[in-house]
């Protein structure tokens, strides 16, 4: 009996490889509209929770960021950073982009992410970490005005020169960033629905986020509130606004 459920398992297992494989193969993205000029940069907003406020890497994040030209950049951190993240977009500002900053007492991902959602004033907002790099085509393609919630297909940035203890972490971080890739594309095209848009480069429509940002930092087990991340939350406890869009879609170029 235990080597008959062993093999069933093992069959379910090659058959669901063979189902994922032709579904990824299968899968084309939605190419952008180049006619439509109410979907582009000029209706985005970005915000950027961060702790330090910082470094070389939060600079990096936004220089790739400006290359897209949204109207808004809003850093977020928390009040003891506050000076060293003006200072940042003080120094990055451009003509195309408005840049602030916001800032809680604490750090809390989930009321740096609400704080900063007041200041939107665009249809569009896009939640990205602060050590992430944008193509700089991304925002055309990242936008849906059929969708509640659009993430991305993502890759591991490889270290110059890495010792093989580096390596290795970087290795197993590409593998799991690769395996989610391959299954959220292979489950979009059979059936639409994912795990789970990833926080680190997730757009929303503005309304959605901004119509439950009560909610949203009062996450709570068994009475004891969460300090929560953003992305399972958001697609388990957000409601549909009085014209309901349908949520998710995870974008592969």
């Amino acid at each position: 009996m235990v080597t008959l459920a062993n093999g069933c398992q093992s069959a379910y297992r090659y058959i669901r490889l063979l189902r994922n494989l032709i579904a990824f193969v299968r899968y084309k993205p939605i190419r952008p509209s180049g006619h439509d000029l109410s979907f582009t940069a000029n209706n985005v907003a970005v915000i950027i929770p961060t702790l330090e406020g910082s470094g070389e890497q939060l600079v990096n994040t936004l220089e790739s960021i400006l290359k897209n030209e949204p109207q808004q950049i809003i850093l977020s951190t928390i009040d003891e950073n506050r000076q060293k993240a003006e200072l940042i977009a003080t120094s990055m500002q451009n003509r195309r982009s408005k840049m602030e900053v916001t800032s809680v007492p604490r750090p809390k991902k989930s009321h740096q992410i609400a704080i900063a959602i007041k200041r939107v004033c665009t249809e569009f907002v896009i939640l990205a970490d602060g050590d992430v790099l944008w193509p700089p085509c991304l925002v055309p393609w990242i936008l849906d005005p059929l969708m509640g919630g659009v993430a991305t297909c993502q890759r591991v940035q490889a270290p110059n020169n890495p010792r093989i203890s580096q390596y290795i972490w970087w290795f197993l971080g590409a593998l799991y960033l690769e395996r989610r890739n391959f299954d959220c594309t292979a489950t979009t095209y059979m059936d639409g629905g994912v795990p789970c848009l990833s926080g680190r480069t997730v757009a929303y429509h503005t309304k959605i986020l901004q119509s439950c940002k009560k909610a949203f930092v009062k996450e709570a087990w068994f009475g004891k509130l969460l300090n929560a991340d953003d992305d399972h939350w958001s697609l388990t406890d957000t409601k549909p606004t009085s014209n309901p869009i349908p949520m998710l879609r995870f974008s592969r170029r």
